[in-house]
């Protein structure tokens, strides 16, 4: 019984270790949970920076769940998480590194305080290619209704 969970133990560790440029997932925890224009701003930054590596937990997390059955829909994908994977997979890692570079020109915040607008300076197509991102604050979280585009 120790010897079948040692070897267990040893292939989840190798496995946590191969393939570090593929997707990850990572956990939402509180980004974007603020329900004011810093929390606005962390939950685009954390979006954009997602993209660069991936993170598919992060990405699908701040799509509104319509938006995220859209996305999967448009690249032919069972569900967000493979659509991530589909578009990562097609993006050269000097793509995929731009996104950090990103700069956050400005969040404005609708006077519900439930919608606002992230604004960039150049078009970003994992914004929606668009410079102007339409964001809502729901279940506790701000999100993004706009589906990445390919």
């Amino acid at each position: 019984m120790r010897r079948g969970l040692f070897i267990a133990a040893i292939v989840l560790t190798l496995a946590a270790g191969c393939g570090d440029d593929q997707p990850g997932t990572g956990e939402l925890g509180s980004i974007g949970t603020s329900q004011d224009e810093a929390g606005l701003r962390e939950a685009a930054r954390a979006y954009l920076d997602a993209w660069s590596t991936g993170n598919t937990g992060i990405i699908c997390g701040l799509l509104e769940s319509r938006t995220a059955i859209e996305f999967a829909a448009k690249v032919h994908a069972p569900d967000c998480p493979a659509a991530v994977h589909v578009l990562y997979d097609r993006m050269s890692d000097q793509v995929r590194a731009s996104f950090r570079d990103v700069q956050i020109t400005e969040v404005k915040l609708q006077t519900s305080r439930s919608q606002g607008d992230v604004l960039v300076p150049s078009k970003v197509s994992v914004l929606g290619n668009d410079t102007s991102t339409d964001w809502s604050y729901k279940s506790g979280r701000w999100q993004i209704r706009e589906r990445p585009r390919e």
